[in-house]
């Protein structure tokens, strides 16, 4: 691509004139683009809080199901896509890793599903770019480059580490390396909070008008449910004519230290009104849970606010019910979405289009590993994956950002996103927690080591995007098809396998055995085609002729970039 760049030929003067703007145009363009990234911002930041509105309790429910290494990976690709938020997840997990709820070991299939879940974002990004045949292949090419490489990294890390633990019996490459660098990482001292994301302060003032989510809930739902103790000594001066909060004394409940966090934070006021043991239960001394909070009413706290409380905290949708407000939140997001998406686009043509050339040569100019360091800074920043990879899909769609640079910026707003939940990890200093945050942070660097520094490999996901472009170029409900596929049904299927082979051994073979035989099926019609027909079915869907046709319409309309010519007959020929 680069050798053609070289050989491209100048601009026509004449076709510059006609694509560039005038000073004040430019500028209108540029704040209107901003505007529109904001509109945009503002619906992203909205749908992951009617996700997690709608969703939450059931993501939260879901990691009591990661008791094996299937149920856990497919778990983490569920509960991040019932969220829209791979750091929400992750941050349950780093909670309960530290609650000791649960072991690194099986946290880290979670870490690597959430990995495969936090893509689907971008992906529904991509469908923005629908109305243009060229500029969608282009734009689904470039979100699905994200999925290649995680779901290509989890093929590789997940049955090393399962196949070592079941060997060894605590884990593989990445429990080991993590628990060195976690031993001597908690010696030091704790670290600090992250500094708020700039781009949560300007968006969630208006999203929270709109709908705020509680996702305290689901962290909670995530610890165990305090369970009562009988006392075996109460006060008799203090408890004989008193009830507290519907509570007596002849029971209590100890809290963690990491539920009670939970609790303060779903209701303050509600917390206030707690009733701490203290002087009512002479259990141990009057200490009756040593180190752990001691309430009366702890029981009755958690039906109440966790078990029957609901998602959504504020907005002037909160009247209406989790439901409700996540449903019509979700609307209200989808339309932000396509709006703010629809006017980005629009607006960035006409301001990139005149300079596309020059955009393109530097992009292609810029060195991989610099672009990976790009893609940390700017996450670590706005502190969402999500959000660099679906700011950087419209200009993939546009073609001022190739996909062989999408792919090293992508790999850095994975790196880039695992900071926030490893910092928080550092604040707490609690080795489990440490462990799995780091688990997170290597899972992405092996990754990049084994699928970015050859070409060849680099290879591999490109390709596997560029299949994916081409096929939702051809085919415009691919991409829902694919998202609920992908990241709904055979994570269902496999979750379902589990819990079917834990009901019954006999159960789970012979449900397993049905989708293995399916799916070997479909991929021997696929491969070698309908037996009495010659062509593998790949290509009777998409004919070898209809490719060809339309790697040279998207060269073709690339060509045109490279050399400036914003053509309107592209946009034309380009919409089916």
């Amino acid at each position: 691509m680069g050798e053609e760049d070289a050989g491209a030929k100048e601009q026509d003067p004449a076709e510059i004139k006609n694509t560039e703007l005038s000073w004040p145009e430019l500028i209108l363009c540029v704040l209107g683009a901003l505007a529109a990234l904001y509109v945009f911002l503002v619906g992203l930041t909205l749908m992951g809080d009617a996700f997690k509105v709608l969703g939450g309790k059931g993501a939260g429910n879901l990691f009591s199901a990661a008791d094996n290494p299937v149920a856990g990976l497919m778990t983490g690709v569920l509960s991040t896509v019932l969220v829209q938020s791979s750091s929400t997840s992750t941050s349950v997990v780093v909670a309960m890793v530290g609650a000791d709820q649960l072991t690194v070991g099986n946290g880290i299939p979670i870490i690597m599903g959430a990995n495969i879940g936090t893509s689907v974002t971008n992906t529904i990004v991509a469908m923005g770019s629908i109305g243009n045949r060229i500029e969608y292949e282009r734009a689904f090419s470039g979100a699905t480059v994200h999925d290649m490489f995680n779901m290509l990294t989890v093929l590789i890390l997940f049955p090393i580490e399962v196949i070592i633990k079941a060997i060894q019996g605590e884990g593989g490459p990445l429990y080991w390396l993590t628990y060195e660098i976690a031993g001597s990482l908690i010696k030091r001292d704790k670290g600090d909070e992250l500094f708020t994301s700039p781009i949560k302060t300007i968006t969630t003032p208006v999203s929270n008008g709109i709908l705020k989510s509680n996702k305290y809930v689901i962290y909670a739902l995530t610890l165990a449910k305090p369970a009562p103790i009988t006392t075996q000594s109460m006060n008799p001066a203090l408890c004989s004519n008193s009830t507290h909060a519907g509570e007596d004394c002849s029971k209590y409940y100890c809290v963690g230290s990491d539920l009670d966090k939970q609790f303060s934070k779903i209701s303050s006021s509600g917390y206030k009104k707690l009733t701490k043991c203290g002087d009512f239960i002479l259990d141990n001394s009057g200490k009756p849970c040593g180190k752990d909070k001691c309430y009366l009413d702890a029981g009755a706290y958690y039906e109440k606010r966790v078990t029957n409380g609901e998602v959504v905290k504020d907005g002037f949708l909160k009247d209406i019910g989790d439901v409700g407000a996540g449903i019509i939140g979700l609307i209200l997001s989808l339309l932000l979405l396509s709006l703010g998406m629809l006017t980005l686009t629009w607006l960035l043509k006409k301001v990139f289009m005149g300079k596309a050339r020059m955009l393109v040569t530097y992009s292609l100019k810029l060195n991989d590993y610099l672009a990976i360091l790009i893609g940390v800074g700017i996450t670590i920043i706005v502190q969402s994956s999500s959000v660099t990879t679906s700011a950087l899909t419209p200009l993939c769609g546009l073609g001022v950002l190739p996909l062989i640079k999408m792919l090293p910026l992508t790999l850095g707003a994975n790196i880039g996103t695992t900071c926030t939940a490893l910092i928080a990890s550092l604040v707490s200093l609690k080795m489990g927690a440490v462990q799995i945050a780091l688990v997170h942070f290597f899972f992405n660097i092996f990754g990049i080591l084994i699928w970015f520094p050859a070409p060849p490999m680099r290879r591999i996901p490109i390709k596997g995007a560029e299949l994916l472009g081409l096929y939702a170029a051809n085919y415009r409900g691919l991409p829902p098809l694919y998202i609920v596929v992908v990241f709904v049904v055979i994570p269902g299927l496999l979750l379902a396998v589990s819990e079917t082979w834990k009901a019954s051994v006999a159960g789970g073979v012979i449900f397993m055995l049905i989708l293995l035989a399916a799916l070997g099926f479909f991929e021997v019609l696929w491969i070698m085609g309908i037996p009495g027909k010659t062509d593998p079915l790949s290509l009777r869907v998409l004919p070898e002729e209809k490719r060809e046709e339309c790697r040279q319409a998207l060269e073709e309309a690339n060509r045109r970039i490279r050399e400036g010519v914003a053509s309107e007959s592209e946009n034309e020929n380009s919409k089916v």
